[in-house]
Protein backbone atom coordinates (compact mmCIF):
# COMPACT_ATOMS: atom_id res chain seq x y z
CA UNK A 1 0.00 0.00 0.00
CA UNK A 2 2.96 2.16 1.14
CA UNK A 3 4.54 1.27 -2.17
CA UNK A 4 1.49 2.54 -4.28
CA UNK A 5 1.41 5.86 -2.31
CA UNK A 6 4.86 6.27 -3.13
CA UNK A 7 4.66 5.64 -7.04
CA UNK A 8 0.73 7.79 -6.98
CA UNK A 9 2.97 10.49 -6.03
CA UNK A 10 5.89 10.24 -8.23
CA UNK A 11 3.31 10.24 -10.73
CA UNK A 12 1.32 13.50 -10.06
CA UNK A 13 5.07 14.85 -9.69
CA UNK A 14 6.08 13.93 -12.96
CA UNK A 15 2.63 15.18 -14.87
CA UNK A 16 3.30 18.56 -12.46
CA UNK A 17 6.76 18.90 -14.26
CA UNK A 18 5.27 18.01 -17.50
CA UNK A 19 2.59 20.48 -17.48
CA UNK A 20 4.70 23.18 -15.86
CA UNK A 21 7.59 22.55 -18.54
CA UNK A 22 4.82 23.35 -21.21
CA UNK A 23 3.34 26.39 -19.78
CA UNK A 24 6.05 29.17 -20.72
CA UNK A 25 5.91 27.35 -24.40
CA UNK A 26 2.09 28.29 -24.27
CA UNK A 27 2.24 31.79 -22.95
CA UNK A 28 5.06 33.01 -25.20
CA UNK A 29 4.35 36.00 -27.81
CA UNK A 30 4.15 35.15 -31.19
CA UNK A 31 4.43 38.28 -33.72
CA UNK A 32 1.98 37.77 -36.63
CA UNK A 33 2.03 41.53 -38.32
CA UNK A 34 4.63 44.47 -38.29
CA UNK A 35 4.47 47.81 -40.20
CA UNK A 36 5.23 47.09 -44.10
CA UNK A 37 6.04 43.27 -43.86
CA UNK A 38 9.35 43.44 -41.69
CA UNK A 39 10.92 40.12 -40.72
CA UNK A 40 11.96 41.09 -37.13
CA UNK A 41 11.37 44.24 -34.68
CA UNK A 42 13.71 46.75 -34.53
CA UNK A 43 16.37 46.87 -31.75
CA UNK A 44 15.61 49.99 -30.78
CA UNK A 45 11.82 49.17 -30.52
CA UNK A 46 12.74 46.21 -28.17
CA UNK A 47 11.89 48.44 -24.95
CA UNK A 48 15.15 46.94 -23.41
CA UNK A 49 16.89 50.64 -23.14
CA UNK A 50 14.68 53.64 -22.77
CA UNK A 51 16.98 56.41 -23.63
CA UNK A 52 20.14 56.84 -25.07
CA UNK A 53 22.81 58.43 -27.51
CA UNK A 54 22.76 58.14 -31.04
CA UNK A 55 26.04 60.42 -32.41
CA UNK A 56 25.07 63.85 -31.56
CA UNK A 57 21.41 63.00 -30.20
CA UNK A 58 19.76 62.18 -26.97
CA UNK A 59 17.31 59.38 -27.95
CA UNK A 60 14.36 58.21 -25.94
CA UNK A 61 11.96 55.23 -27.41
CA UNK A 62 7.78 55.99 -26.08
CA UNK A 63 6.32 52.28 -26.00
CA UNK A 64 2.49 51.40 -26.19
CA UNK A 65 0.64 48.56 -26.33
CA UNK A 66 -3.48 48.63 -27.38
CA UNK A 67 -5.86 45.61 -27.86
CA UNK A 68 -5.56 43.77 -31.40
CA UNK A 69 -8.43 45.41 -33.17
CA UNK A 70 -7.13 49.12 -32.56
CA UNK A 71 -5.61 50.98 -35.14
CA UNK A 72 -1.94 51.23 -35.69
CA UNK A 73 -2.11 54.62 -36.38
CA UNK A 74 -4.16 55.46 -33.50
CA UNK A 75 -1.68 53.48 -30.87
CA UNK A 76 1.24 55.27 -32.78
CA UNK A 77 -0.41 58.76 -32.36
CA UNK A 78 -0.76 58.34 -28.61
CA UNK A 79 2.84 57.37 -28.53
CA UNK A 80 3.97 59.90 -30.05
CA UNK A 81 1.55 62.41 -28.10
CA UNK A 82 2.79 60.88 -25.13
CA UNK A 83 6.69 60.55 -26.04
CA UNK A 84 7.62 64.17 -24.64
CA UNK A 85 6.17 64.01 -21.38
CA UNK A 86 7.77 60.21 -21.18
CA UNK A 87 11.33 61.23 -22.16
CA UNK A 88 11.18 63.97 -18.66
CA UNK A 89 9.55 61.81 -16.76
CA UNK A 90 12.49 60.00 -17.34
CA UNK A 91 15.14 62.15 -16.94
CA UNK A 92 13.30 63.39 -13.64
CA UNK A 93 13.40 59.92 -12.50
CA UNK A 94 16.89 59.20 -13.21
CA UNK A 95 18.15 62.42 -11.45
CA UNK A 96 16.37 61.85 -8.31
CA UNK A 97 17.43 57.99 -8.49
CA UNK A 98 21.37 59.22 -8.91
CA UNK A 99 21.33 60.36 -4.94
CA UNK A 100 22.96 63.68 -5.99
CA UNK A 101 19.61 65.67 -5.66
CA UNK A 102 18.52 63.92 -2.46
CA UNK A 103 21.80 64.75 -1.15
CA UNK A 104 21.55 68.47 -1.20
CA UNK A 105 17.96 68.56 0.43
CA UNK A 106 16.99 71.17 -2.20
CA UNK A 107 13.45 70.39 -2.66
CA UNK A 108 12.57 74.23 -1.46
CA UNK A 109 15.53 75.82 -3.46
CA UNK A 110 14.24 78.25 -6.83
CA UNK A 111 16.78 76.23 -8.58
CA UNK A 112 15.41 72.80 -8.45
CA UNK A 113 11.97 73.86 -8.63
CA UNK A 114 12.31 75.79 -11.98
CA UNK A 115 13.99 71.88 -12.69
CA UNK A 116 11.21 69.85 -11.56
CA UNK A 117 8.66 72.18 -13.33
CA UNK A 118 10.71 72.03 -16.71
CA UNK A 119 10.64 67.95 -15.91
CA UNK A 120 7.11 67.91 -14.96
CA UNK A 121 5.14 70.39 -17.87
CA UNK A 122 6.27 67.41 -20.85
CA UNK A 123 7.34 70.23 -23.40
CA UNK A 124 10.72 70.11 -25.09
CA UNK A 125 11.87 72.51 -27.49
CA UNK A 126 13.85 70.59 -30.61
CA UNK A 127 12.31 67.19 -29.84
CA UNK A 128 11.24 65.31 -33.14
CA UNK A 129 9.70 62.17 -34.21
CA UNK A 130 12.21 60.17 -36.62
CA UNK A 131 11.09 56.54 -36.88
CA UNK A 132 8.00 54.85 -35.79
CA UNK A 133 6.95 50.98 -35.78
CA UNK A 134 4.04 48.55 -34.72
CA UNK A 135 3.64 44.93 -35.16
CA UNK A 136 0.65 42.30 -33.52
CA UNK A 137 1.28 39.56 -31.41
CA UNK A 138 -0.74 36.76 -30.10
CA UNK A 139 -0.09 36.28 -26.34
CA UNK A 140 -1.39 35.07 -23.05
CA UNK A 141 -3.87 36.81 -20.66
CA UNK A 142 -3.65 36.23 -17.17
CA UNK A 143 -6.39 33.38 -17.30
CA UNK A 144 -3.86 31.49 -20.29
CA UNK A 145 -6.26 33.16 -23.14
CA UNK A 146 -4.72 33.65 -26.27
CA UNK A 147 -5.22 37.38 -27.31
CA UNK A 148 -4.34 39.81 -30.07
CA UNK A 149 -1.91 42.60 -28.93
CA UNK A 150 -0.96 46.23 -30.75
CA UNK A 151 2.67 47.11 -29.91
CA UNK A 152 3.43 50.24 -31.40
CA UNK A 153 7.00 52.39 -30.86
CA UNK A 154 8.04 55.64 -31.64
CA UNK A 155 11.83 56.99 -31.92
CA UNK A 156 12.44 60.86 -30.48
CA UNK A 157 15.66 62.76 -30.89
CA UNK A 158 16.60 65.63 -29.13
CA UNK A 159 20.39 67.16 -29.28
CA UNK A 160 22.47 66.84 -26.82
CA UNK A 161 23.56 70.14 -26.30
CA UNK A 162 19.84 71.48 -26.57
CA UNK A 163 18.27 68.93 -23.98
CA UNK A 164 21.15 69.98 -21.49
CA UNK A 165 20.78 73.92 -22.30
CA UNK A 166 17.00 74.11 -21.42
CA UNK A 167 17.57 71.83 -18.15
CA UNK A 168 20.52 74.37 -17.80
CA UNK A 169 18.18 77.42 -18.23
CA UNK A 170 15.48 76.13 -15.74
CA UNK A 171 18.04 75.91 -13.37
CA UNK A 172 19.69 79.07 -13.52
CA UNK A 173 17.61 81.33 -11.42
CA UNK A 174 18.71 84.22 -9.60
CA UNK A 175 18.01 83.84 -6.37
CA UNK A 176 18.91 80.58 -4.19
CA UNK A 177 22.04 78.96 -3.10
CA UNK A 178 24.61 79.09 -5.28
CA UNK A 179 26.14 75.28 -4.45
CA UNK A 180 22.89 73.66 -4.91
CA UNK A 181 22.63 74.70 -8.20
CA UNK A 182 25.96 73.78 -8.74
CA UNK A 183 25.44 70.23 -7.94
CA UNK A 184 21.88 70.40 -9.76
CA UNK A 185 23.87 71.33 -13.38
CA UNK A 186 26.63 68.41 -12.56
CA UNK A 187 23.45 66.10 -12.25
CA UNK A 188 22.33 66.96 -15.32
CA UNK A 189 25.69 66.71 -16.93
CA UNK A 190 26.21 63.22 -15.32
CA UNK A 191 22.88 62.40 -16.77
CA UNK A 192 24.01 63.75 -20.59
CA UNK A 193 27.36 61.52 -20.32
CA UNK A 194 26.02 58.53 -19.30
CA UNK A 195 23.75 57.95 -22.53
CA UNK A 196 24.99 54.95 -24.28
CA UNK A 197 25.00 54.59 -28.09
CA UNK A 198 22.40 51.45 -28.44
CA UNK A 199 23.65 47.97 -29.68
CA UNK A 200 22.88 47.82 -33.91
CA UNK A 201 20.63 45.79 -34.88
CA UNK A 202 17.66 45.24 -37.66
CA UNK A 203 16.46 48.49 -38.27
CA UNK A 204 13.05 47.75 -39.79
CA UNK A 205 10.64 50.53 -39.00
CA UNK A 206 9.17 53.58 -40.76
CA UNK A 207 11.22 56.54 -41.05
CA UNK A 208 9.97 60.04 -40.97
Amino acid sequence: MIKFGIATLLSSALLSCVTGSNGPEYRESRVVERIGKAKETPTWAEGTVTMYEDGQDAIFTSIMTMSGDSRPEACLKAADLDSRSMMLRHIKDTLTASGQLNEVSASSDPGYEGLVAFLSQGKITGAKTTERYWEKAEESDTTGTRVLRLRCAVKVAVKKIELQRQMREATDVKSGNAEIRKKLLQAQGDFIESLNPLKKGDSNSENL
